[in-house]
This record gives structure tokens, sequence and C-alpha cells, in this order.
């Protein structure tokens, strides 16, 4: 089976995903289409604004075959450890041979001449690094402006961040050795601020798409192909409202408020000196935005300051900087996807979950507290509902993969 892989965090699933899935049957004679998909939190460190499966379930209706689930200990991470993640993921599979990714420009021999500069890191990037650092700059900044200063050929590309995670897909596929060959589709519209262009100017971002729902605006339901507009509606119907990090608010401040800087200094990505950063602004606002606006600085971004206070939601310790994923969780799937699965339970690489609550005491040690973190972080996600009734819990051990 010739197969092809994507990684998203359809959140939710709209126009240009469907173009992108499209595009790629279109462009790739392919079998198969898996996606692995961030579960109920992003890269942006924001909740998905519906959970897991109703997301998974909109990708099989619109196209996809299978999805998996890229686990919460890659899918809340730097762009860097959020593409390896999701490509060893679909590298593990035993079945993906081609990634397509859609960027904001396809020209693939920039990137992979990039590529070929970030790993070989020369002495002269390495000092140009340490120097914008030292400004105060984030990483990303700091690279941006170093590649700049030596002049280096298509480093304008990384302004824009789905090159950057395109960036990071090839980084991992040739450090890897995996065989994988990548597949670049230009993005049509403005898929990174809030605003919904023209119909003639291309698809709404995932972001715009969002605040109309969250702002209960009826133009939400021209972004997103019909299937999805009737699953969102059935969702809307049965109180489950779009998610939103607001709705953990009372929960991070008090986890916030009742730590010391010694004990948040224990969370994942927390050091050099953020801890007292984060501990003083907890102790002098009394929002979120506000919280992230006083801890923001050219160091600290406010998408990094987002994922780090998930990261504490999560209890997201230093000993959970793991480096690969260790298990092959199964979402949801179609007739196509069944097929795709019977060819990985032969090929596979790691263990394929379809049942956690039967297998997970097959998995190994580490294994075991990778899921335990997926199955905190649902049952955390569901208390962010406004009803308690749909706050249910353990839904990782008991809710079936969705079959379309």
């Amino acid at each position: 089976m010739q197969i092809t892989g994507i990684v998203a965090e359809y959140n939710p699933f709209h126009n240009g995903h469907q173009y992108h899935v499209e595009q790629t049957r279109a462009l790739q004679q392919t079998d198969g289409i898996i996606a692995v998909m961030s579960g109920n939190f992003t890269q942006r460190g924001e909740t998905a604004v519906f959970d897991k499966w109703t997301r998974a379930q909109m990708a099989l209706q619109c196209g996809v075959d299978l999805v998996l689930e890229l686990p919460v200990a890659f899918a809340v991470r730097s762009a860097g450890y959020f593409a390896s993640g999701a490509v060893q993921t679909l590298a593990a599979t035993g079945v993906v041979d081609t990634l397509s990714c859609g960027v904001e420009s396809a020209n693939i021999t920039e990137l992979e001449q990039l590529v070929t500069f970030l790993t070989s890191e020369s002495s002269e990037f390495q000092s140009a690094l340490r120097h914008q650092l030292q400004l105060g700059l984030s990483f990303p900044s700091a690279r941006q402006k170093a590649l700049e200063q030596l002049q280096i050929a298509g480093s304008e590309q990384l302004q824009s961040p789905n090159n950057i995670l395109a960036l990071h897909y090839l980084q991992t596929i040739r450090q890897k050795q995996l065989p994988i060959q990548p597949l670049l589709i230009s993005r049509l519209g403005s898929y990174d601020d809030d605003t919904v262009p023209a119909a003639s100017q291309g698809f709404a971002s995932a972001s715009a798409v969002r605040k109309l729902l969250q702002e209960e605006n009826s133009l939400w339901q021209e972004q997103v192909p019909e299937p999805v507009e009737k699953i969102i509606h059935q969702q809307l119907q049965h109180g489950y409202l779009p998610m939103q990090n607001d709705n953990f608010s009372q929960i991070l401040f008090t986890l916030l408020r009742r730590s010391t800087p010694e004990e948040l200094e224990q969370i994942l990505e927390i050091k050099e000196g953020l801890e007292n950063r984060i501990y003083t602004a907890a102790h002098q606002t009394e929002s979120l935005s506000d919280l992230c606006a006083a801890i923001k600085s050219k160091r600290y971004t406010y998408t990094r300051i987002q994922r780090t206070l998930i990261h504490l939601l999560l209890n997201m310790t230093r000993q959970m900087d793991w480096q690969e994923p260790l298990y092959l969780r199964v979402l949801g799937f179609n007739s196509t996807g069944r097929k795709i699965l019977k060819e990985m339970k032969r090929k596979a690489q790691l263990p394929i979950l379809i049942r956690p609550a039967r297998q997970r005491n097959q998995l190994d040690g580490v294994a075991q507290q990778m899921l335990a973190l997926d199955c905190r972080a649902t049952n955390l996600y569901m208390l962010g509902y406004s009803l308690p009734f749909l706050r249910k819990p353990n839904l990782d051990l008991l809710q079936m993969p969705v079959q379309v």
C-alpha cells in the first residue's frame, strides 16, 4: 500500500484542511491518508476547541482514512519536538511513504538547503545564534536573526510558522534517516490571523474559525465543509460549547498561587528564572491574558508561556522530556483505514492501541507513563465544560475509536 501521512491539529477542521486533503490525493497516487493529530491540547498552548474524537470524526468525514493521536508529551511542545514526535509516529506505522504538509512556500530546494545548513551548524552560525540569544531573543527569533546575519539563502522562509514546521519535518526525516518523502503543498489564504478573507483570497485560519465560534458568529458555517458543520451543530446542541483556555483560569491560578518558585521549577521547560517571573505575575494579575502579558518578553513568547501553563496544568515535569513516541493510539478510521490498520499490524514498529484499557498493561513502564499523561490530559480537559454532566472521567479508557 502507498500511504500518505499528514500532521495536523484540525482545530477545527476547515475548508483549508479540505483543500489540503484534496490536493494530497490529486498530486499523490496514494491508497490512503493517515493523519497524526494533536489531542485535547495544542502546540500553541491552547485547549482544542472540540475534543479529539470529535475532531477525528471531522477528518474522517472529509477524506482522511485513519487518525492517530500525537501524544500530548509532544503535542504541547515547541515546533521541533512537535514535528519530531509527529513524523516519528508516522514512520513507526511502517506503511507511510510520503508526508504531505501545507506551507506558505513550496520551494523544497530552499528548505532542504536550510536543513543542510542547520544540521551542520557551523561555528559561525553557532556564534551568531549565541549572540542573538544573549540579546534576550526567543530561540526562533534568534535563529532567524542569525541566518539573516550570515545572509543564508531562504532564511526569510522561516518567518512563516508552517514553513518552520516543514523545516523540522525535513530535519527529522534526515536525522532519523526515515524512508519518507516530503510533499509540500502551498496554502491558500491567511492561516495565521483572526480575519476572514474574501472568498477569492483563500481560506480562513483555524484561529479565525475558533473566534467566530466563540463569538457565536454564524459566519463560521461558511468556513468549514458541510459534514463538519453538522458535527459542530450536534456538539453545540448537546452543550459542548467551544473550549478555550479561560475555562481553566481558576484551576491554573489555584496551582500557581499555591506553588513556590522551587516547585514551579520542576515543571518541564521552566528554568533560568522563568519560575520567578511566573510566580510574581501570578500574585499580581487576575486573568490569564494579563498573566501571560506580564510574563511575556523578547525571550519568552506568548505562545511559549501558554504552553508552559498547559505543562503546569498537566503536571508535566522535567522527567517527561521524552524524545520519541512509544505507541500508536488510534482515534478513528473508515473502511480504508481498517485495511491500513491490518497492514500496520504486520509492519508497525510500535504497539497499536485501539483498546487502551485492555492494552496499557502490555506497555513498558515509560510507555505507560506517556499514556497516563494522555489520560490525565483528557480528564482535565473535560473539567472545562460548564455543565457538570459533561465532565466525564476516564474517556481514554472507555471511548472506542470513531468509525465512519
